[in-house]
């Protein structure tokens, strides 16, 4: 008698380079249905071992306080710039913080000096996707420059105050701002100012 809930092995739908449409069948005491989802790797699924992502929530001293680095970058599937934070796929035997310092020199030209916190695999969108990602919290330093950024990339840095914050808040806001980054907008502006987590 099998254990509920199941899935049947992935089917891959798609031949693409960066990421592929699979199939599987979910099976439940009530019944079962078939699901399409999205994913990076040959065998998917999620592996609570490494991130695939990591997530960049880096905070620089300026004059006049803390601020949060941002990036606004083109998105191919909503066809519009999104609001995010510093991101990228972690390389085959590099760990999350490895990841996110590259990232962010990268996309940013700044350098992570400290990182204070890395979150365990967290998923992404477990509707659409088996991705996981890792949030790393950190202290950013240097001077922000596009020179680093890869060829399909078209990166601008933004450096956040929590003035800044509340206006993305505001109703006047008309940016689309990315799931990652909103909850830490929210976080901030709650608690009246920009800091690392002190864990």
């Amino acid at each position: 008698m099998p254990t509920y809930p199941f899935c049947t092995p992935p089917k891959k739908l798609t031949q693409e380079r960066f990421v592929n449409l699979f199939s599987t069948k979910v099976c439940t005491e009530k019944g079962s249905g078939s699901w399409i989802f999205a994913s990076r790797k040959n065998e998917p699924g999620a592996s609570s071992q490494q991130a695939d992502a990591a997530i960049v929530v880096a905070v620089m001293q300026r004059a006049g306080g803390a601020h949060l680095v941002m990036t606004r970058e083109f998105r191919a599937p909503l066809g519009a710039y999104e609001l995010s934070l510093p991101s990228g796929l972690i390389d085959v035997g590099e760990s999350a913080t490895d990841a996110a310092i590259r990232e962010l020199n990268e996309e940013t030209g700044l350098t992570l000096a400290r990182v204070v916190h890395v979150s365990p695999p967290l998923a992404s969108s477990a509707g659409l996707t088996d991705e996981t990602v890792a949030l790393v919290y950190g202290e950013a330093s240097g001077t922000i420059s596009r020179e680093h950024q890869t060829e399909h990339e078209d990166i601008e840095v933004r450096l956040a105050s929590i003035a800044d914050l509340r206006k993305l808040l505001g109703p006047e806001q008309s940016e689309i701002i990315s799931s990652r980054l909103y909850p830490i907008l929210v976080g901030y502006v709650g608690a009246g100012a920009i800091a690392l987590p002190l864990l």
